[in-house]
């Protein structure tokens, strides 16, 4: 299939910016409708005919909501609506759950559901919801995603945005809003998804790009799909609006908006995991262990796991850890070297540990709980590194290989990730590379989830340096990149 020049563009541009800490999320009224809540059409359906207004005859929804409100002398029964149609809870789609575990510190949305918090429940991410001026002066929860709900929450139906006064009063009374939105358009790259550009809404935003930005504006992208004949009754309609949309998108790009054509809603998922699998490949996590206990190669173990925390930190890839015995402390150790080498100390963003908890002497540890932090480590990284893997059996005292670096690395593969076991350090990693040579794992091509079966040898040889370690490694990653 041949993929055009702006999915291309979107799949490599946007990925750089999430890994970069500057990729922002606008999520539309499309979203909500694909989860099963109405469009604004179905919701005031009911509304429009008790004021005589059929089904299509009006377009401006917004002078629907007005008039309701001054005939019925309130805003009651358009908050019912609301309250009905939107308070229960339909499946989050697949889109949102995606954009969850995406590095997205920042998410805009003039929905009134709760899916994009519930998608971040699902995964136990935190997530802080504005829906209110006065909650933009609360201070933020360390380390959560910031949503931003510009016309308010099915939570609080008194503030939200619906009618006519609602929209031409919104800067004297919900105006703190628009300084921040318009300083994330300034300075980092929004994905829009779910939008219709014919929204006042969505217009509006990006007036606040155009004020400040007369040209060369900043970079985002909208995933859109462009109209298909089955929409449409006749061929001549069909053509209209396939014109319409040609110009619309060219002029799109007044506003540094890219947009990224899809055939089918369907498709948004899938484009959405090759954002994260091209985010993940920039995430290493060096699996492994060795006691101090243990003895033997512990002196090498270290040695090789440190440099490889230094090459992730020098190639500007983010560190992922369990904090394994030697090898963690280690590969930490060599990638806050090189954060300090380059004059940064960028570990909010770029180190990802998840220490996993020893059990108190006399018991045992908890599996579910380990087995759920190798399944969080391997969702993020793209790339797992093993080292070692040796722990000492409780009942002989002897060092054995460690069967929870054999687990990570079978839930390496279930996650997709590209695997480099270093055979020359024995343990887990050994056993590892001796399996994988030889095997039908892809070795090459797109689908590739290990090196060459010489790379294996070469690793797995007794008298490889930790500089050529390094070297064939570097060589992989350097593969892994261009093949992403």
């Amino acid at each position: 299939m041949v993929v055009a020049a702006t999915t291309r563009r979107f799949l490599k541009d946007y990925p750089e910016a999430l890994i970069g800490g500057g990729g922002a999320v606008f999520v539309g009224a499309g979203v909500s409708m694909g989860a099963g809540y109405p469009s604004w059409a179905s919701l005031l359906t009911e509304v429009g005919e008790e004021l005589g207004v059929k089904p299509g005859e009006l377009h401006d929804l917004a002078a629907l909501a007005q008039w309701s409100i001054q005939e019925n002398g309130s805003s009651t029964q358009v908050r019912n609506v609301i309250k009905e149609q939107i308070g229960v809870e339909h499946p989050v789609p697949a889109t949102l759950e995606i954009i969850a575990r995406l590095p997205v510190k920042f998410i805009w949305t003039t929905n009134y559901d709760k899916l994009v918090e519930r998608a971040f429940g699902g995964i136990n991410r935190p997530i802080d919801t504005v829906s209110g001026t006065a909650d933009l002066a609360l201070r933020a929860t360390p380390g959560a995603t910031r949503l931003f709900k510009m016309h308010g929450s099915v939570e609080r139906l008194d503030d939200v945005v619906i009618s006519t006064d609602d929209y031409e009063l919104y800067r004297s009374k919900r105006g703190a809003f628009l300084p921040l939105l318009q300083a994330h358009l300034s300075s980092m790259s929004m994905l829009f998804l779910g939008i219709s550009f014919t929204d006042p809404n969505i217009r509006h935003v990006l007036s606040l790009i155009r004020e400040s930005f007369t040209s060369a504006p900043p970079e985002h992208f909208a995933i859109v799909r462009p109209p298909q004949r089955e929409d449409f009754k006749t061929d001549t309609e069909f053509e209209a609006r396939t014109t319409q949309h040609k110009l619309w998108s060219r002029d799109l790009k007044r506003y540094g908006l890219v947009v990224v054509e899809i055939g089918d809603y369907a498709e948004v998922p899938e484009l959405l995991r090759q954002v994260e699998r091209r985010v993940a490949a920039r995430r290493v996590w060096v699996s492994g262990s060795w006691p101090p206990e243990a003895g033997g190669e512990i002196a090498r173990v270290y040695n090789v796991a440190q440099a490889i925390g230094q090459l992730v930190g020098d190639s500007g890839r983010d560190l992922v850890s369990g904090a394994g015995l030697v090898v963690g402390s280690a590969s930490i150790a060599g990638f806050l070297d090189a954060l300090r080498s380059c004059g940064g100390w960028d570990l909010e963003r770029r180190l990802i540990a998840r220490p996993f908890p020893q059990p108190r002497p006399g018991e045992a540890p908890d599996r579910a709980q380990w087995a759920a932090l190798r399944a969080e480590l391997a969702r993020v990284a793209g790339v797992v590194i093993f080292v070692g893997g040796i722990k000492i059996d409780p009942a002989t005292g002897s060092p054995v290989i460690a069967g929870g670096v054999l687990d990570e690395f079978e839930v390496a593969k279930a996650a997709e990730c590209f695997v480099i076991p270093i055979g020359s350090t024995g343990g887990a990693a050994a056993q590892i590379s001796d399996s994988l040579i030889g095997s039908d794992v892809d070795a090459s091509g797109h689908s590739a989830m290990r090196p060459t079966d010489d790379e294996l040898r070469e690793l797995a040889r007794a008298d490889i340096s930790v500089e050529e370690i390094v070297k064939l490694i570097t060589e992989v990653l350097t593969r892994i990149d261009k093949r992403a």
